[in-house]
């Protein structure tokens, strides 16, 4: 019996011995390229055997994850904000944008009381905003109401989103009026009124693809850099984002 043992003791310590196994990787990424960076991710594991595992939030939860010690092995945030931050910082090595998130102006369908932007400053209306502390979206949104001429405070905003799915949400549900999204998350989600936005006062926002200085699994980090270089546009393209013809 203690012969038997001692060989499959060996047995298996040199089969662990010959075998390469996968590390997972951990991907911090906005809430808003949830659709296509599943779907890439799901396509990269289908063709390598590395699982990616995300953690999708709003760009200030996620940046200010890694300032307190969490290290991602990408950084795939709504803004350029905090991928520039943190790599003053030193946390992040290199970026590259890979697609652009457009603002629009939602109402629940059926709902068109709010045609414009204009439309917002009317205190009838319950708007939801994107929190400028949590989320890309609402950083955005202080560029826009500075460059329309804009005061948030005349508006009666019920509610601040952490993310853009939630603002989503809520304005699928009816519970407010309005808000504003990223284009992507409108088409999405089919069940919102969309109103576009003026070029003129309408501030498009480019998606960093961002490496980290020390990520726990680099082999397998730049591989999946590489892949979303290689293959992200389609994909984006597919889910409603304006995407960039990278070279």
């Amino acid at each position: 019996m203690k012969y038997k043992l001692y060989l499959l003791s060996t047995l298996l310590v040199l089969l662990l011995g010959h075998t390469s196994f996968a590390a997972d990787l951990f991907v911090f990424a906005g809430a808003g390229m949830r659709v296509p960076l599943t779907e890439l991710g799901q396509n990269f594991t289908e063709e390598t055997g590395i699982k990616v595992i995300y953690d999708f939030a709003g760009s200030g939860r996620l940046g200010g994850k890694i300032l307190l010690g969490v290290k991602p092995d990408l950084f795939i945030p709504g803004s350029e904000k905090w991928a520039l931050k943190l790599k003053q910082e030193g946390y992040v090595k290199e970026c590259i944008a890979i697609a652009y998130h457009t603002p629009v102006l939602i109402s629940p369908r059926g709902n068109h009381k709010v045609k414009s932007l204009n439309d917002l400053t009317n205190k009838a209306y319950k708007i939801a905003l994107g929190d400028g502390e949590a989320c890309a979206i609402g950083r955005n949104n202080k560029r826009m109401f500075q460059a329309a001429g804009l005061d948030p405070a005349e508006m009666n905003v019920v509610a601040r989103g952490v993310s853009v799915k939630q603002l989503v949400q809520w304005v699928e549900a009816g519970t407010v009026d309005a808000s504003i999204v990223w284009r992507a998350d409108a088409i999405q989600s089919g069940q919102v009124e969309v109103v576009e936005l003026p070029a003129s006062i309408n501030p498009i926002d480019s998606i960093p693809l961002c490496q980290m200085t020390q990520p726990s699994n680099s082999k397998e980090a730049f591989m999946f850099w590489k892949y979303l270089f290689e293959n992200s546009a389609t994909v984006f393209l597919k889910h409603g984002f304006q995407t960039i013809e990278l070279k």
